[in-house]
């Protein structure tokens, strides 16, 4: 396949993890409280482990609230609150731009909570990531992570504590993010018409997707027979590029694709004025395949 990679990197991530942001988290109760007798309340009954949670929780420096709440669950596995501790390290270390240790704590979450969607989702992004840039192993534990991802989603309850609307927008984000890296990893299969149609979900679901954008332009044009919009998916993926400032992307697809339609169609004619006619439209034209009339037969 005759991919370009995407080399936008923490940027593409962080972008794509932004639900990492630190949501109200469930305050538990020691064992003693009266609050302690609420169904919905999780109860810690030791209370040197209270004492040591609470402690973390109330930390002001984000980076030893981060450090704190790891310490935490590393010293009380069986916590009814490890995991809650683990995902709010992770949303400190994501506020400090630390993407290494989000992977990290992630990577420890999922160790502890398997089916934990949103630890899932990060493994999935980072994974893709690296995928993107040709690791073999990290393209494998993708795809395997991201049908996972997608079952577990399908149950996934309203943490308390969380809006409707700050749910409805996680489980958006994160069908992209499996979605997507299940189009993905079709792609890589060369199964390009499982890749079509994960992708052009991905697409429904966010148009802006600069990564997704691209690789349903790249499973479009490399099928057989090529599918002519995805000369209009790359040029979607270009003005793309260019409003996030990734000159290298941008000239990358463009290198790419303008190859493929001179190939398909016979001659660059045309080229310039489908490029500048996507940026305004929302979906290829019912008459793309019209406007690229393939080259005549040799």
């Amino acid at each position: 396949m005759r991919s370009i990679p995407l080399r936008h990197g923490a940027f593409g991530i962080f972008a794509a993890l932004a639900f990492l942001l630190p949501l109200p988290a469930q305050q538990p109760a020691p064992a003693s409280s009266p609050a302690a007798q609420s169904t919905n309340q999780k109860v810690i009954q030791d209370p040197a482990e209270y004492k040591a949670y609470m402690a973390a929780q109330s930390t002001q420096d984000v980076t030893a609230r981060a450090a704190a709440m790891e310490a935490f669950a590393a010293q009380y596995p069986k916590s009814v609150v490890a995991a809650d501790a683990l995902t709010q390290a992770m949303a400190a270390w994501q506020l400090l731009g630390n993407s290494a240790k989000v992977e990290e704590v992630a990577r420890r979450l999922l160790a502890l909570d398997p089916g934990n969607v949103r630890a899932l989702a990060i493994v999935v992004a980072y994974d893709r990531a690296k995928a993107t840039e040709g690791d073999a192993a990290a393209l494998g534990e993708m795809c395997l992570q991201a049908t996972g991802g997608m079952r577990e989603l399908v149950t996934w309850q309203k943490a308390a504590g969380m809006t409707d609307a700050d749910f409805t927008q996680l489980s958006h984000q994160m069908s992209v993010i499996f979605t997507g890296a299940a189009g993905f990893c079709a792609l890589e299969q060369k199964d390009y018409t499982q890749a079509r149609d994960w992708l052009t979900r991905v697409f429904a679901l966010d148009p802006a997707s600069l990564q997704d954008v691209y690789q349903l332009a790249v499973a479009d044009l490399e099928s057989s027979p090529l599918d002519p919009n995805g000369f209009w998916y790359c040029a979607k993926a270009i003005h793309l590029a260019e409003g996030a400032h990734n000159t290298q992307a941008a000239d990358g697809f463009a290198a790419y694709c303008k190859a493929k339609y001179v190939s398909f169609h016979g001659a660059a004619d045309g080229w310039d004025t489908l490029v500048g006619a996507s940026a305004a439209q929302s979906a290829p034209p019912a008459d793309l395949a019209k406007q690229i009339a393939p080259a005549p037969a040799q």
